[in-house]
Formats: structure tokens, C-alpha cells, sequence
């Protein structure tokens, strides 16, 4: 249950911060952070041409 609500709200993160679903699954399958993903999310996505 509990890591259920952890992996909800780093999708609500992505999708604050403008992400669309195939991103933001990216994004929180790659980063492991407390709840939340990295300000730096935007220029690794860049990098990766996923944008």
C-alpha cells in the first residue's frame, strides 16, 4: 500500500510539472526520489530525446 502511494504522488510530480504519461512513467520508474522527482528532470529528459 505504501509503496503504491509513494509511486502515485512521484506521477502526480510529473504530471505538475507538464509531463505526459509515457514520460512520467519514465520518470518514476528512473528516479527513486522522496516522493518527488528532481528539478533536474527537465534537461535529462532533453537528453534523452523523450520530449
Amino acid at each position: 500500500m505504501r509503496k503504491f502511494a509513494t509511486q502515485s504522488c512521484r506521477f502526480m510530480d510529473a504530471y505538475h510539472k507538464g509531463l505526459d504519461g509515457k514520460q512520467a512513467a519514465w520518470a518514476a520508474k528512473k528516479y527513486r526520489g522522496h516522493r518527488v522527482l528532481p528539478a533536474t528532470l527537465m534537461d535529462e529528459l532533453d537528453h534523452t530525446k523523450l520530449i
